[in-house]
């Protein structure tokens, strides 16, 4: 079975896209308000962040998920994103290898190696932003530090806010570090947490921003 983490990126990619109260992808920046993050170095990156993300059209991704404890494994996600368009992703987990191709109207699937077949009845294309979103808007006792041209803020993900980014919520709130570019694209995204006695780390790098080309069906 794929862990637990992992499966919640691929969900929050092909679930419906109110539920992630995310925003549409040319809509227009909204500014912080400055009672909020004039004041706080950190707040200020997470709202910039969260500005440039709304805006970004296309970007890359590669997630790894690693289980230490009772039950050990690594399982990892990579793929591309157009939004308003679909996402294109390779799931690897126990061995196995798979791929999805999901835009509007048809959803493509095939085991690697394999022949791709389409489902009958094809999945909601949605927006694979809401994850990401979710996470920067739901941030606790954030802190920043720069690192050349990057910063990097840390912080507390409450299980409210995990329950809002379709990631498991423990009775101990997850730990999240996220890198964010001169640019305030968020370059990198780790979430650790634990269920029972296995602790889960869950690191994801995005990419391309804005040079994904056009998806198209696979067969």
């Amino acid at each position: 079975m794929a862990a637990p983490l992992l499966l919640s990126l691929v969900t929050a990619l092909v679930a419906a896209t109110g539920c992630t109260g995310s925003t549409p992808p040319h809509a227009a920046p909204q500014s912080p308000a400055p009672s909020t993050s004039a004041s706080n170095p950190a707040l200020a990156a997470l709202a910039q962040a969260e500005n440039v993300v709304t805006a970004t059209r296309s970007f890359s991704f590669v997630a790894t998920e690693v289980l230490s404890g009772d039950a050990s494994h690594a399982t990892s996600l990579h793929g591309s994103v157009v939004r308003g368009q679909g996402v294109s992703y390779t799931l690897t987990a126990n061995g196995r290898t798979s791929q999805v191709v999901r835009l509007a109207g048809a959803t493509y699937v095939r085991p690697v190696p394999g022949r791709w077949s389409k489902l009958r009845k094809p999945r909601p294309v949605t927006d694979p932003a809401g994850t990401l979103l979710a996470v920067l808007r739901g941030l606790t006792n954030p802190s920043v530090r720069t690192a050349g041209v990057t910063q990097i803020v840390s912080g507390s993900l409450p299980a409210s806010a995990a329950k809002a980014a379709q990631l498991p919520a423990g009775s101990v709130p997850a730990r999240v570090e996220i890198t964010l570019d001169a640019a305030a694209h968020v370059t990198k995204l780790v979430v650790t947490t634990s269920s029972g006695s296995t602790d889960i780390t869950l690191t994801t790098s995005y990419g391309s921003f804005g040079k994904v080309p056009a998806l198209k069906p696979p067969v």
